[in-house]
């Protein structure tokens, strides 16, 4: 393989730079003398989470691309998903080097969830709190078996290629029984609210709330607020599809439809009048929550 050629988008490098600025001065503040070892024990985890917004932004730029490739309709190899984008990753130059980052930062990102779910939020209140927990410890589960997939890929004990048909096996015995077709109806219907959330999240630009007071000022903000309300819209937009796509699996006892999974909804999408159009944004919208991650690497709030 060529090591010159890169499937990541140059339009990250003004991230990328930020980013190594942003690791420049924690490496600095954690070399001073005097300094509490609980604290630099903190730092130390507050950098390595902030790698794993980095690689958040990574995978989605990969998703991006295996998106804008099912548009042209070539036969560029990959799923468009997280498993996927791991998979192109781990094909490019310096792959292994940028597996181990996945592996350690998402580690550290998922803690971080964990710590959110166990001490709560103040901002909210009664179900709102405990809906936020959950949502917390979901999406730290969702991370370490993302950093264990990747970690699998480094031993070279498997691809995890035998993920999807352990999940086709599983939905199809619940297909069997009535109730099981029911609580697939029912993850369909939780997918298309959390699509809607993101929805709501765009509009109300309450992601905005997490990021620290220097990614608030000036033009600075005005390009990350962009980039999430895109980003996080695209999330939306692509989360109703496979919702939807569960539910109408679940009513039509149909297993192969409510595995597809993003990359499944995605080659749908081309099928659509303008599909072509409607994929070209959505990888637009990809890079643009991969910019957003980048950003929340260099300037997010981490406690």
């Amino acid at each position: 393989q060529n090591s010159n050629t890169s499937i990541l988008p140059s339009h990250l490098c003004p991230f990328w730079e930020a980013f190594a600025i942003d690791i420049m001065v924690n490496r600095r503040s954690l070399m001073r003398g005097g300094e509490d070892t609980v604290q630099q024990a903190e730092k130390v985890g507050v950098f390595l989470a902030r790698i794993g917004f980095a690689m958040r932004g990574v995978l989605y730029a990969l998703i991006g691309i295996v998106t804008l490739y099912i548009a042209c309709g070539t036969g560029k190899p990959g799923k468009a998903s997280k498993e996927g984008a791991l998979q192109l990753l781990a094909q490019e130059s310096g792959g292994y080097a940028m597996l181990v980052l996945v592996v350690v930062g998402f580690v550290f990102y998922g803690l971080w969830l964990l710590s959110m779910a166990i001490r709560g939020t103040t901002k909210e209140h009664g179900w709102k709190a405990i809906l936020f927990r959950v949502k917390c410890a979901f999406k730290a589960a969702i991370h370490f078996v993302l950093a264990a997939y990747a970690a699998n890929m480094l031993s070279g004990s498997g691809s995890g290629s035998g993920g999807g048909s352990t999940k086709a096996k599983w939905t199809a015995k619940l297909m069997e029984h009535s109730s099981g077709r029911a609580l697939i109806g029912l993850i369909g219907v939780i997918v298309v609210v959390i699509a809607f959330s993101q929805f709501k999240k765009a509009w109300d630009a309450s992601f905005m709330d997490g990021m620290g007071i220097e990614a608030l000022q000036g033009r600075r903000r005005k390009w990350i607020l962009i980039a999430g309300r895109v980003g996080i819209s695209s999330r939306g937009f692509i989360l109703t599809l496979v919702g939807l796509g569960i539910i109408g699996a679940a009513i039509h006892h149909n297993t192969h439809e409510a595995t597809k999974g993003i990359d499944g909804a995605l080659r749908d999408v081309a099928s659509y009048p303008y599909g072509q159009a409607i994929l070209i944004l959505m990888a637009i919208g990809f890079w643009c929550f991969a910019a957003f991650q980048i950003a929340c690497a260099c300037w997010a709030r981490i406690d």
